[in-house]
Order: C-alpha cells, then structure tokens, then sequence
C-alpha cells in the first residue's frame, strides 16, 4: 500500500533548535525528480515518515513510501532489482539480507552519483557494513565502495531494572560474571527472573542473543570474513567459554523452560515487573516508559551489554541500510542521493530523534534531546553503538542462520551440550560455505 505520512502537527517545532532551523524554507533549494522508497512496517517507522515531511517541506521535493511488512518487502526488493527498471529509488534493507543486495551487484555505489559526496563524519558506520568491494566480495570499508546511508541503528543493549540496582547497591556490571552475580542478588531478594534470554528457535532469534556474548569472549564465525578468509572458528575454545556462560545464565538465573523465551516474552517480563534484566534491541525501550504497557515506569535503565575480560562489549547489529538501485534513471538517482544528503546531516539527525526517530548520528547521542530522562536510554547508545558488531556479510546467511538457531536452541534445552553443539554447528556451516564455492575449512571438534 502507498503509506499516507503522520502529520508534523503536536511536535514541538518551535521548542527545537534543529527542527526550527530545518523547517524552514531553502532559498537555494533545488527541484529533484520525485523519489520513492520502500520501507518495512516497524516502530521505527513515524518516525522517519516525519523526517520525510520535514524533507518535503524544506526543499519541495516529492517522496512516497511504498510500506510493507517485512517479507512482502523484502519480495519487492528482490523483484525490483532484478526489473529492467526499478520501481524504487532507495531501498530501506536490513542487517539480515544487505549482503545478496550487495554481492548481486545491485546497489549503485553513492559516489558514482557523485564524486564529491561524502559520508557525514558522526554518523555511525556499523562495524563498516556500509562499504563493499566487489572483488573480493567481502565487507571492508579501505578496500570498497560506499553502497549504503545507515537510516535506523537497532542494536542490542541491556534493559535492566535501575531501581533494584539502586536499592541493594549494585555496580553496573562490566563482565558477565559480574552480571551473573548482580541477577542473582535481585532474584533472591525480590523473587523475580535474574535474567531473560532470547534463547527460543525463530528465523533469527537466540542466535542474535548469543552473538554478544561469542564477539565478546573473542570467538567468531569465521576466521577473517573482512579479507575473505571463511575458515569456520564457530567452534573454538573462545566461542565454547561464551556459550557455558550463556547456559549457566539461563540454568542459575534465568525463567522455567529457557528454550522456549522469544522477545515479546522477554518484553512482557521486563514490563510485568517480572525480570531484572534482558537483551533487548534498542526500539523496545519505547515500551518501558508506556503507561498503557508498563508496570515499571522510569525504573528501566539501559547499559552496554558485558563482556569477558580482556574484550569488548559486542552489540549485535540488527540495523537497516539506505541504498541506491542501479537500475534506475541518473536523474533518480541524483534525486535519492539528494535526499540521503540531507538525512545524514547532524541538524537533521537531531530533529529526526525529536521526532520520535531513531537516529544514527553520534550528533543527536550527543545533544540536550539525549539528556532528557525519557531519553535515558540515548547516554547508552553513545558507548554501545562504536562497538556494536556485525553477524555476518554473505548471503549464505540465511542458511547459516538456520543451522545456529537449532543448535544453540538445543543447547539451552540441554538435548546437547555446549560442545556437541558448536561441533555440529560448524561441521554444517562449513558444508554450507564449500557447498556455495567458498575456500573454507574448519577448527578441529572441541573435546568434551
């Protein structure tokens, strides 16, 4: 359906700088073709619906958004590239399926619109899954081409219950010992789940809820996916040291039947006042503060996820991507290049957040707009976003996928145990890989 855009009427225009600065009217302003872009049905989605109004109303130009839930856009997407023309002139792609967008050869690269265009140093790159080269057909920002403009950063982070930790006096914690440690204080004391757990078999479930925790323990996929090393390290003693921890959560401090925890689940927890913690993405935080939704109003706090000593914290990227179709006319494309522009720019990611957004500009972290209390969660996606990580950058990762969701699923059921399943887990992906033509190999089995 052609989705008619929420009115700007009720926000706060003239109480924001950036929004009061946008608004109003470039002299200098030039006519672009009309564009139109295609867009999933998600919570993210007034938001920048608004900042198109705002466009529309700055320069005089046109955008429609053609809205759909998210395999029927997806399906469009696929069919459009693949036209002789395509109906759409920037496609709104996901951290799941950017990579057959990319290594199809798809995606016009930006500055073959135009030389000169350049990506706004405060916007977030996203472990550099903004850039492709085409031949060595890896992710690698020194070595490829521009292909996308980040337009929503939905990674995980820590929802946790503020108040209890002010209460017993807890630290935030920094590994996930540490955390262990904290839930199981809360759930003694308060008799609530020390912590919920992604852990139930889906398209893409537990697997994103254990990739934090693999990252940060310095376990991987593969060897060196960046360079073209496929090599599968699914299996090392890294990867094993993270998911012990992520059974002995769920085993000592997490809900009956932790197979079965999907994210509405984890949401109700959280929300019912029933949980102290959980991996969440970020657009759930809309929630926590709903008084129509929430029995824990202002006491859900946010952190970076933990992790191992010695490594980083390791949000797992679920982002969305803006790219370019070759296969539309020049005057298109200029015209979506226009529109990207001004997207990126830090003004209009300040009032993209005042409007309900979900910006991807360290400009609008950084802003008063992100001091607010009901903005809390904003201070914690200044440190977790830098460090947030990929999954994966082939379109073999839906098969992949595929084959994490069952054994990590398994795992947490104790039908296997941690070894068996990262044996298994790899044995399969590597057929997968060698299987699609790729040099690859893996880690010798983990012993029990």
């Amino acid at each position: 359906m052609k989705f008619t855009r929420t009115s700007l009427r009720g926000v706060p225009v003239a109480a924001a700088t950036a929004l009061a600065i946008l608004a109003a009217p470039s002299a200098q302003a030039e006519t672009e073709a009309p564009i139109n872009i295609v867009i999933n049905q998600s919570p993210w989605l007034e938001g920048f619906a608004n900042v198109v109004d705002l466009y529309e109303e700055q320069t005089g130009n046109k955008v429609s958004l053609d809205v759909n839930p998210y395999a029927g856009s997806l399906e469009k997407q696929r069919n459009a590239v693949r036209a002789a023309e395509s109906e759409y002139d920037i496609l709104i792609v996901n951290g799941i399926f950017y990579p057959e967008m990319y290594q199809g050869g798809f995606l016009e690269p930006l500055t073959d619109i135009d030389p000169e265009f350049k990506l706004d140093p405060q916007i977030y790159t996203f472990d550099d899954t903004l850039w492709y080269d085409g031949k060595t057909k890896t992710v690698n920002r020194e070595t490829g081409d521009l292909l996308t403009i980040p337009v929503n950063p939905n990674i995980t982070m820590m929802f946790y219950r503020a108040d209890l930790y002010e209460k017993y006096g807890l630290e935030i914690p920094e590994t996930w010992d540490q955390l262990l440690a904290n839930a199981k204080v809360i759930q003694e004391k308060e008799g609530i789940v020390g912590m919920m757990q992604r852990a139930a078999r889906a398209a893409i479930s537990i697997s994103w809820d254990y990739w934090p925790y693999m990252n940060s323990y310095g376990g991987s996929l593969f060897r060196d996916e960046s360079n073209g090393d496929f090599f599968v390290t699914l299996n090392s003693p890294e990867s094993l040291e993270a998911l012990k921890m992520y059974l002995k959560i769920a085993n000592e401090v997490g809900p009956p039947n932790p197979a079965a925890m999907d994210q509405a689940t984890l949401i109700q927890y959280l929300v019912t006042g029933q949980a102290a913690h959980a991996i969440l993405p970020v657009a759930a935080q809309s929630q926590m503060d709903d008084p129509n939704k929430s029995a824990v109003v202002g006491k859900i706090g946010y952190m970076n996820l933990p992790h191992a000593p010695g490594h980083d914290s390791a949000p797992a990227i679920g982002h969305w991507l803006a790219g370019v179709p070759k296969n539309i006319p020049d005057e298109n494309k200029k015209a979506a290049l226009a529109f990207l522009s001004w997207f990126q720019k830090p003004e209009t990611q300040i009032a993209y957040a005042e409007m309900g957004g979900s910006p991807v500009s360290a400009a609008a972290y950084e802003s008063d707009f992100a001091d607010k209390p009901e903005n809390r969660y904003m201070i914690t996606m200044r440190k977790a976003l830098p460090t947030a990580r990929r999954m994966w950058t082939i379109p073999e990762g839906a098969e992949i996928v595929a084959v994490t969701e069952v054994g990590l699923n398994r795992a947490v059921a104790g039908e296997i145990s941690a070894v068996e399943a990262l044996n298994s887990m790899a044995a399969e992906i590597e057929k997968i890989m060698r299987d699609a033509g790729y040099k690859t190999g893996r880690l010798p089995d983990l012993t029990e």
